[in-house]
């Protein structure tokens, strides 16, 4: 059986030209920070605006990276839970529950919980959606890593309150 693999969806590349935005912003800004036509008061404030700027641009960055480095790995026999550089496997014959929750997932394992939570979410006004995962390359909805885990092992889902 082939392996089946979850990575964030591709929305998440919008934290990286988020990043980039942020930090030609901040470039702009250190621009004016030099023109000899502004006073004292505006340099230190272009200045410290183009920091902020660059400092969000950065952890905007870093937390693209983080979500690409991200994933679940769908085998035969297990779930590997790549996060952060390390892997957690978790056999299917270990996971005694899985309760739903709103944008979240609880595996109860027979000892210990693992939760997967959305790593970023869309929000238009008031409604925050999760964002969704790429099944092997092909954009497929939030829920359906949840649907699978259980499919693989043969432990319904349960909504919790």
């Amino acid at each position: 059986m082939e392996l089946v693999r979850y990575r964030p969806d591709q929305a998440i590349r919008w934290l990286r030209m988020g990043a980039e935005t942020q930090k030609q912003t901040a470039k702009e800004k250190t621009k004016k920070v030099s023109d000899p036509k502004q006073r004292f008061a505006d340099h230190l404030k272009n200045a410290a605006s183009a920091i902020m700027d660059y400092g969000k641009g950065t952890y905007t960055e870093a937390m693209h990276s983080v979500a690409e480095a991200n994933e679940f790995v769908i085998q035969e026999t297990q779930l590997d839970i790549v996060r952060n550089g390390t892997i957690k496997t978790v056999p299917y014959d270990r996971i005694k529950a899985i309760q739903l929750r709103t944008d979240r997932a609880t595996l109860v394992l027979d000892k210990g919980t693992v939760v997967i939570k959305p790593f970023a979410y869309l929000s238009a006004g008031r409604a925050k959606v999760p964002v969704g995962w790429q099944r092997n390359g092909l954009d497929v909805p939030f829920e359906l890593l949840f649907e699978e885990i259980s499919a693989r092992s043969g432990i319904p889902l349960t909504e919790t309150e």
